[in-house]
């Protein structure tokens, strides 16, 4: 495969050598991928792997944030309901890059929940975890310039509970309702505040006891602006090691901001590239490597979320942090 060793040290990936210029012309291009892409799912909504599905039907408008964010429905989690509406604004993604990926990774991209749908938000976490220790990671403040970017959804304050029901709605109509198996009691055991971010420790106990309590780690990371970049790497990459730790290899990482798209694309892109590629490994890389490994990375989001990692700016910032955690890690 071409490995380069430490005695290489002073060597990078191309791709992490090319001008800006150069990488916003493939952004470009990538949304130019994505705008095709969505005029095929519009042309022939029955059969393209491309068409969003119920997420466009008009009694699921009150369930989506924002009315331009919608999940194709190859990939939309779907809620596992007893009767009723299966419908949540989130996507499944599995990243997972020929030659580099050291092992797929599985995510769950999900807009910031609201008024109405944070209870089916607690419901997907638990549904979609089979095992202990799920992480939860939150990468938007709760409002930002007086708007809400999101509802505050989880109990902040210790032995604070609040409560998922089994039958819940979101509007006036049938299409409205979504009825579970269970509800389910959402407990604070623990909150620490690191100096980028709160951790939450926090249950959540079905109402059926043949049913197992299942452990959350909130991560609240609110320094990062909508469709901007972090203003430092550092507290993001120590956020992204510690999410690791905490979480379970067998459940997927959630991770949400408003829209479920540029924040998060862009944490989720980064996190695949520091946790699990070659090339970020301790001690070596792939010299020979011929591709661009992160637009690698943005193209494979793109595929089952609209408009991961967003805006031009979080695109570069995938770039420059992943120069600056490179020769940390070499210890350069």
């Amino acid at each position: 495969m071409g490995l380069l060793k430490k005695s290489d040290r002073m060597s990078r990936p191309r791709y992490l050598d090319q001008d800006d210029r150069d990488l916003l012309l493939k952004f470009k291009y990538i949304r130019q991928q994505e705008e095709a892409r969505i005029r095929d799912g519009a042309l022939h909504p029955r059969d393209s792997e491309w068409a969003f599905g119920v997420s466009e039907a008009s009694y699921n408008s009150t369930r989506n944030r924002y009315s331009n964010i919608k999940t194709f429905e190859k990939t939309r989690v779907k809620l596992q309901v007893k009767n009723g509406n299966d419908y949540i604004n989130a996507s499944h993604i599995k990243v997972e890059i020929p030659e580099q990926s050291t092992a797929a990774t599985f995510y769950i991209a999900s807009q910031g929940p609201t008024i109405s749908t944070w209870p089916q938000f607690w419901q997907m976490i638990y549904q979609q975890s089979p095992e202990e220790n799920i992480s939860v990671v939150m990468v938007t403040p709760l409002v930002e310039g007086g708007r809400e970017k999101c509802y505050p959804y989880w109990p902040r304050q210790v032995h604070q509970t609040m409560v998922s029901p089994a039958i819940q709605t979101t509007g006036p109509t049938s299409q409205d309702v979504s009825e579970f198996a269970f509800s389910i009691e959402i407990e604070n055991v623990l909150t620490q505040s690191f100096h980028h971010y709160t951790l939450s420790k926090i249950l959540l106990k079905p109402s059926d006891p043949s049913f197992p309590v299942k452990t959350v780690n909130h991560f609240y990371y609110d320094q990062w602006s909508d469709f901007d970049k972090p203003d430092e790497i550092g507290p993001l990459h120590h956020l992204i090691k510690h999410v690791r730790t905490a979480t379970n290899a067998l459940n997927p990482i959630f991770v949400h901001c408003s829209a479920g798209v540029g924040r998060s694309g862009t944490y989720i892109a980064l996190d695949h590239l520091i946790a699990r590629t070659v090339d970020f490994k301790a001690d070596e890389f792939i010299h020979n490597y011929d591709k661009d490994l992160i637009e690698q990375i943005v193209k494979q989001l793109r595929t089952q979320r609209l408009k991961t990692v967003e805006s031009p700016q979080q695109y570069l910032f995938l770039y420059h942090a992943a120069k600056l955690i490179f020769r940390y890690n070499k210890g350069l």
